[in-house]
């Protein structure tokens, strides 16, 4: 070997060895970089919402909801957060300034228990239902006011649990616990579209392509798949116990499926082959909430609430391990994440 191409590999092999040191002081978190923004989650025993940083963990702030309301779930807009204060006297949903933490207002609800909170991909809609009764609420997030209180289900004994939004918006689809029903109605004019019948219909996910539904049918220890254009179950797929909320990954091969049992626990589901991974992620006495999962699929941030509650973060790609694990004490619930 000549004695300046010894000179010449001597040099990249420093340079190698200054890349891995700046890598490894990038963080312990090296991966989690292309999660940007911020966490946030909503907490039914401290009254409050908290905004972690996505990346490394750190709390960024903590705001106080009314006393007692409970706030279960969540959703980003518009650089606004929209909080179901589902038990509050009367029941409401706040809306927050991401930035600041500021209540800006809140809009009163008919119905006694605002519930799980979604947007439209754009933004421009937030849906909730309004448990305990067979109506949701949609809400305008330019004026930000209510559009109307829509009728999910002909039968007044329905309980309108989630109501989430097709890919374009047109469209809000309902399941209505107790009457084992999927329901998709206009989400401006509150029109019927179609119903039809899902065992234990509870919360749901849709697609991308907006032609396929997760239903979770929680008292039935079921997933179900939906054709969305033909109305029909696909696919039944046994898992439980009590499958509650989901997270899917951009490109649709991974889907995460909060189990409502105890410990807490989290199905990790293969959407070519329907096989699927079970990632306990609190201790004794804990229970799942909902949870966010990266558009590439990586890490998934679910809320657990009990001992030791808080956020647990999953990285997919390191074999389902919980590489992180951000503290909450109560009862942490609804997750999502505002982009910055």
């Amino acid at each position: 070997m000549s004695r300046q191409r010894a000179i010449i590999l001597t040099f990249l092999g420093a340079l190698l060895g200054l890349a891995l040191v700046a890598s490894a002081a990038l963080g312990d978190n090296p991966g989690r970089r292309d999660v940007n923004g911020t966490i946030w989650v909503a907490n039914r025993g401290g009254n409050t919402i908290r905004g972690f940083d996505a990346a490394t963990g750190d709390v960024l702030a903590t705001v106080a909801m009314r006393p007692g309301s409970q706030p279960g779930d969540l959703a980003y807009a518009k650089g606004k957060l929209y909080v179901a204060e589902e038990f509050g006297t009367p029941p409401a949903i706040a809306i927050v300034d991401a930035g600041t933490g500021e209540v800006l207002s809140r809009i009163f609800t008919t119905g006694p228990r605002p519930h799980h909170v979604h947007a439209t991909a754009g933004g421009n809609l937030i849906a909730f239902g309004e448990f305990g009764t067979n109506k949701i609420g949609i809400i305008d997030t330019h004026t930000d006011a209510l559009l109307g209180e829509w009728q999910a289900s002909t039968n007044p004994g329905a309980r309108s649990h989630a109501a989430v939004f097709s890919p374009d918006g047109r469209t809000v689809y309902v399941a209505n616990e107790l009457v084992n029903e999927l329901a998709a109605l206009d989400p401006v004019t509150g029109e019927p579209l179609w119903r039809m019948d899902v065992p234990f219909a509870h919360e749901l996910f849709v697609a991308h392509n907006g032609k396929t539904a997760f239903v979770s049918g929680r008292v039935g220890n079921a997933l179900e798949v939906v054709d969305l254009e033909r109305h029909e179950i696909v696919r039944s797929i046994p898992l439980g116990p009590m499958p509650d909320t989901f997270g899917l990954s951009a490109n649709e091969k991974l889907l995460t499926l909060s189990l409502r049992g105890t410990p807490a626990q989290v199905a990790i589901v293969n959407t070519d082959t329907f096989d699927y991974d079970i990632v306990t992620i609190g201790g004794a006495g804990t229970i799942a909430g909902h949870q966010w999962t990266s558009p590439n699929g990586r890490f998934t941030f679910v809320a657990f609430e009990g001992p030791g509650g808080g956020v647990a973060i999953i990285d997919h790609d390191e074999d389902n391990a919980i590489v992180q694990t951000l503290d909450y004490p109560g009862r942490p619930h609804g997750v999502d994440l505002a982009r910055p």
